[in-house]
């Protein structure tokens, strides 16, 4: 029995004894009165019938007609009296008795007659008066008996009244031990799982509740239990957590620590090249040198900058392998090929040390297979590059050979070998055997690293097999797929005679800076476009709404005033005109751009704008080839280029299309305008909607120009502000008044110098 039935049982047996007791008690005192007042009526009877029988000596003694009038009206209250009691009694005796009463008391008035007729004869008169006497004598022993039946019954209501006062006692008794065992149950089963919970809670997990009978109690310690159950599977799981994490922290501090080292060993790579591209640039500046020294020292800086290009590849081969981005382009491909051009192209670099170089193909290897070229010529040239890099004397061979449904290929060399406990670390992105490595060979460590994420990527594997002066030895397996030739390459030839002749537009640029607004239209017009410009996007959506049948083309950038590009295109698209839109923006992550094509833009040209980037994408979209080449402009003197403020080249490019004079035009603007946006910046303050407006502004004004620096700048506080970051855009923009005076220095300059060329 569970603990709410015992206590619902204690209070139903309480109820019923409350409800008995008081039932009980009316009914009983009522049955009581009633046998009371029988008993009380009954000696009225006798008390009668004692009056009547008084009356009766008294009459035949003095002969009083009061007395016969008092006998008359007391028989007649007698009478009365005997036929209610009649009606209201159902005890069989009573009824006997009150029968008997009512006969003998209607006898009365005859003999009362008799007695009254017979007063002149003495002796009539005493029968007659001892016949009546006689009869109430009877009577009177007929009432008490009907008073001792009336006693009986109220003794016997006694009896039962005293029964029914003891019962709810014994009920209640009842009750009080029903309740005493259901707080003892209580109590004890409260204290159990008391105890169990103090043990659990002082850490003694494994600590389990005796479960008895089917009680709440037994309900609670079972939940208790699996309570203690699942915090025992928790902490085992936060433990086992906690391990993972430590693990991970120390993995993450060993990659931090590799990170670190590569950082270190990156910038050496990078600037090494750098050096030489920034120091024979230098060098090239003395006009005085003979040609072939300058041609010499050209052709230095050519190769610096083709080094500098691969590390720049391959980490970013390396982010797009690891941000999942990485694309295939599988076609037919012929593996001997293949490996012979790769052998050819670090042929130079191996006679340098003088190693032997050999390809080995079998015979039955496919002509070609299905693969992506580009990237299995990336993984050769790793293999083997790092083959001839660590390669003193001796040879490297690369073998390719078919070995069921795969293609095997084997770099083997005779170089110095990589130790067991290194080799597990060969394909872990900045990682090298060791910094005297880095020192002795160079390197940035990602090319086994990007080598493993292609291979993988290509559903192949890649093993090395070697010891430490004997050698090395790469193995790579993919899966191989036969396929056929190629078909001959006609498309170049068929799309140059499919695409339309030349032919000046009629562009819509939608911009709301005016230096870009009058760089864009120079570059636009000097390719013979009719331009139209519009400051926000609003005007763009209603000037297209207007003349849409006379324009070929649009020209949006993103963030303007009033209307958007964004929203100008949609409603653009909304309207159902299907005008080629082109996005000028200075927003170039992937997001980004797929968010202008979303918008129902079919192009994108980055910021700062390029005459040879913006005349390809008009050319792209407009469906046509571009057939004018512009003649290059003459370049400022060399000196202006060292100012690191002003990139000349970009300068020069600008140049070439615009011309001087509106070059000095779009120069005498951008400064004004650099002025203010970096005035307007600092006094933004934490409007930060207001910062990255402005600093949006300068990306692509002072980037057109050539003011690299500065444009660099802006868009980093631009982001930053984008993110919300007020602390970095608070250091950033810090820095901006110095960027500006430069920049402002160096235009001054070229303006000075672009008035003098112009005046000879």
């Amino acid at each position: 029995m569970n603990i709410r039935t015992r206590i619902t049982t204690a209070l139903v047996f309480a109820a019923v004894a409350f409800l008995i007791s008081t039932a009980s008690a009316l009914w009983s005192w009522e049955w009581m009165g009633r046998s009371t007042a029988r008993v009380t009526e009954s000696q009225a009877l006798v008390r009668a019938v004692f009056e009547l029988s008084l009356l009766v000596h008294e009459y035949r003694d003095t002969g009083s007609e009061r007395a016969l009038y008092q006998w008359h009206r007391s028989h007649e209250k007698l009478s009365a009296e005997l036929a209610r009691m009649g009606d209201m009694g159902n005890d069989p005796v009573d009824q006997a008795l009150l029968r008997r009463l009512s006969a003998d008391n209607a006898l009365m008035m005859d003999g009362m007659v008799r007695l009254t007729q017979s007063r002149t004869a003495p002796e009539a008169a005493s029968v007659a008066q001892d016949t009546l006497l006689l009869r109430y004598n009877v009577m009177a022993s007929d009432a008490d008996r009907l008073a001792a039946h009336a006693n009986e019954r109220v003794s016997a209501w006694g009896r039962l009244l005293m029964v029914l006062q003891v019962l709810p006692l014994l009920l209640l008794a009842i009750t009080v031990a029903l309740a005493t065992a259901a707080s003892r149950r209580v109590l004890r089963g409260l204290n159990r799982i008391a105890a169990g919970m103090a043990a659990i809670g002082q850490g003694k997990l494994d600590h389990r509740l005796t479960v008895s009978g089917r009680d709440e109690f037994a309900v609670l310690a079972t939940g208790v239990n699996r309570m203690a159950e699942q915090l025992q599977t928790l902490y085992a799981e936060l433990a086992g957590k906690v391990e993972a994490l430590s693990n991970a922290k120390g993995q993450a501090e060993a990659a931090e620590r590799a990170k670190s080292a590569f950082l270190a060993n990156m910038s050496h790579e990078i600037r090494t090249p750098l050096n030489a591209i920034i120091g024979f640039a230098d060098l090239l500046r003395d006009e005085r040198a003979p040609v072939a020294e300058r041609e010499k020292w050209l052709s230095l800086q050519m190769e610096a900058s083709r080094t500098l290009v691969s590390i720049v590849d391959d980490v970013l081969d390396l982010s797009k392998i690891e941000a999942g981005r990485l694309e295939l382009d599988m076609g037919p491909l012929n593996p001997a090929q293949l490996a012979e051009s790769c052998m050819a192209l670090l042929a130079p670099r191996a006679g340098d040390k003088g190693l032997a170089l050999r390809t080995e193909i079998s015979s039955d290897l496919p002509e070609w297979v299905l693969g992506d070229a580009t990237r299995l010529r990336q993984v050769l040239l790793n293999l083997l590059s790092n083959a001839v890099k660590f390669t003193n004397n001796g040879s490297v061979v690369l073998s390719v050979v078919r070995t069921g449904v795969q293609l095997r290929l084997t770099v083997i060399d005779t170089g110095m070998g990589i130790p067991a406990d290194r080799q597990k670390h060969l394909f872990m992105p900045f990682s090298q055997l060791d910094a005297s490595v880095t020192r002795r060979f160079g390197g940035t460590g990602l090319g086994l690293a990007i080598t493993k994420r292609l291979v993988e990527a290509m559903q192949g594997q890649i093993a090395v097999i070697s010891q430490p002066g004997a050698g090395s030895r790469f193995e790579v397996t993919l899966p191989l797929a036969v396929t056929s030739a190629p078909p001959p390459d006609t498309d170049g030839v068929a799309a140059a005679t499919a695409l339309p002749s030349y032919r000046p537009l009629s562009i819509l640029l939608a911009e709301d800076v005016f230096a870009n607004q009058m760089l864009v239209r120079t570059i636009l017009e000097k390719a013979g476009h009719r331009v139209t410009v519009v400051e926000n996007g609003a005007d763009a959506v209603s000037t297209i709404a207007r003349e849409e049948s006379s324009l070929d083309l649009v020209l949006m950038d993103v963030q303007m005033p009033v209307m958007d590009g964004m929203e100008a295109t949609r409603r653009i698209r909304q309207a159902g005109q299907t005008l080629p839109i082109l996005a000028l923006t200075a927003n170039v992550l992937r997001e980004e751009r797929e968010a202008c094509l979303e918008a129902g833009m079919n192009g994108h040209v980055a910021k700062p704008v390029t005459p040879q980037a913006l005349n390809q994408a008009i050319a792209d979209i407009a469906g046509f080839r571009l057939t004018r080449n512009e003649a290059p402009a003459v370049p400022l003197t060399p000196s202006a280029s060292a100012d690191p403020a002003l990139e000349q080249d970009v300068l020069d490019n600008l140049l070439m299309v615009v011309g001087d004079d509106v070059g000095i035009q779009l120069l005498n603007d951008a400064l004004t305008s650099f002025r203010t946006r970096v005035d307007a910046i600092l006094a933004a303050g934490d409007d930060l909607a207001q910062v990255e407006r402005e600093a949006h502004s300068l990306v692509s004004a002072s980037g057109n120009l050539g003011f690299m620096a500065l444009s660099r700048q802006s868009r980093a506080l631009m982001n930053a502000a984008s993110d919300g970051d007020a602390g970095e855009c608070g250091r950033l923009a810090a820095d901006m008044p110095a960027l500006c005076e430069a920049a402002l220095l160096m235009g001054r300059h070229v303006i000075t110098k672009l008035s003098n060329r112009a005046a000879d």
